[in-house]
């Protein structure tokens, strides 16, 4: 045996393991997401309109450390020190066009030198290609989240927090496009925010960094987006978008539930279905009455002994939705429907905390902690893209989609100008990587530059779903 080489007596016989200086790599899987990446052109323009100009020498190229980043949020990092794991991988470099994976450290720095104001726009405006996937008339899903901190970090404040109650937290406001999973805008927050607060003002400025071509049909929310201020805003001008939002279920809004009759209920009420109702309310705070839609299920009956009466109690589960959505567009019963179909939305929350590191890539400094948060929504957004793609009937979870399209040990050989990289698949899982590889060789033919459509994502939809590119 050679130095250095070992040998094991295994169930199939005699083992010899050797070290070998061929480029190898556990993310096969990154040779298409490479060539998606290279004709997106998401991180070659972030690296061209940098508003940080690195002087030095001995500087890390922004495209290094952008890309470094967004390798580590892919291969299910959740802390800055996760780029240590992908530094000594001498395939990564190769197939990203790196002359090396960064350290922590030059992520962290690099982070914290950018400008607030300026960061926002320069980010917003090198992925504004992304939103031509969106179609013409979408959905926008806002809620905010809670990210529990630890330590002395920069606008973590005590404040709503049902998880870790009295501990620091940041209280981040987000949209997502509904039925995409694609999570258009983020905008940091203090811990101590209200769920609405600065709602506004990140309605106009997503309205902004999508562009003029791309404008919400309908605003949709959770409670805490019913105030006056919100509703006020979507009616005062007759371009900006619908609203459907959840109400509390305060005492007023109880009392507009007493007072209806029980013949404005529609609907059956045994076995505990859903009626509904509607009415034109003002509530107490608001300018004007609006439309304000009921929902009710029947739980049971108290006996008339329980309830201390002279006659039995019916009791029943209330919801309460109010929305500028005209009864010529929705019917009572497709308003209920509508908002229900928000809940996907939690699904993507979910996978952001759990799956992506969304409550990590967290330092002192605030601006380091929101601009790793922005660039891992952009990482979350190209990859969910990437995929729709290769598993185009279905929604698949970054937790799935790793271990499917990601982690494949592979081995890169090179021959004179030529690179091959061999992944070790077999039977039915090469048939579906090799459908989707042709989706993806299709999308990148139909976004050849001399075609002028460039970064255009439209027709990766229209591939992955079996209609025509538009």
């Amino acid at each position: 045996m050679g130095e250095g080489d070992f040998a094991f007596e295994t169930y199939c016989g005699r083992v010899v393991i050797e070290a070998t200086d061929e480029a190898m790599t556990p993310f096969g899987g990154l040779v298409p997401w490479a060539a998606f990446q290279k004709k997106s052109g998401v991180f070659e323009r972030l690296a061209a309109t940098c508003p940080v100009a690195r002087s030095s020498p001995n500087a890390a190229p922004v495209y290094d450390i952008l890309t470094s980043f967004a390798l580590t949020a892919l291969c299910d990092g959740r802390r800055f020190v996760h780029v240590e794991r992908l530094r000594q991988d001498p395939a990564l470099p190769e197939l990203l066009g790196l002359e090396g994976v960064v350290s922590d450290d030059t992520l962290r720095r690099f982070l914290k030198s950018l400008p607030a104001a300026a960061g926002r726009r320069w980010i917003a405006a090198a992925t504004r290609p992304l939103w031509s996937a969106l179609p013409e008339a979408f959905i926008l899903d806002w809620d905010s989240t809670v990210q529990t901190r630890y330590g002395a970090q920069e606008g973590a404040e005590i404040g709503y927090n049902p998880h870790k109650r009295g501990r620091p937290s940041h209280h981040p406001l987000l949209a997502v496009a509904a039925g995409t999973r694609l999570c258009p805008y983020y905008r940091w927050r203090p811990g101590d925010s209200h769920t609405a607060g600065e709602w506004i003002e990140a309605m106009e400025e997503c309205a902004a960094w999508l562009g003029p071509d791309k404008r919400p049909w309908l605003n949709r929310g959770d409670l805490g987006f019913g105030g006056e201020e919100m509703l006020a805003w979507h009616e005062a001008a007759g371009e900006r978008p619908r609203y459907l939002f959840k109400l509390k279920l305060t005492p007023n809004v109880r009392r507009a539930l007493a007072v209806l009759p029980e013949e404005a209920w529609q609907g059956e009420f045994a076995h505990g279905v859903l009626q509904v109702a509607e009415a034109s309310v003002q509530l107490s705070g608001w300018s004007r009455a609006r439309r304000v839609v009921f929902g009710r299920r029947l739980q049971g009956t108290i006996p008339a002994r329980e309830a201390g009466a002279l006659w039995e109690v019916v009791k029943h589960e209330y919801e309460a939705y109010v929305t500028s959505l005209p009864a010529s567009d929705a019917h009572v019963w497709q308003v209920v429907d509508l908002y229900r179909k928000r809940a996907d939305t939690e699904n993507v929350f979910d996978e952001l905390k759990n799956q992506w590191g969304f409550g990590g890539f967290c330092c002192r400094s605030r601006v380091a902690t929101e601009f790793a948060a922005r660039l891992l929504l952009l990482t979350y957004n190209l990859w969910n893209l990437f995929l729709r793609l290769l598993e185009p009937t279905r929604h698949v979870e970054a937790f799935q989609g790793r271990r499917w399209f990601l982690l494949l040990a592979a081995r890169l050989v090179k021959s004179g100008r030529q690179r091959v990289v061999k992944i070790s698949v077999r039977d039915e899982w090469r048939r579906v990587i090799t459908d989707g590889y042709r989706r993806l060789c299709r999308w990148l033919e139909a976004t050849a530059p001399q075609l002028g459509r460039e970064g255009d994502f439209r027709p990766a939809l229209a591939l992955a779903s079996g209609r025509p590119s538009p």
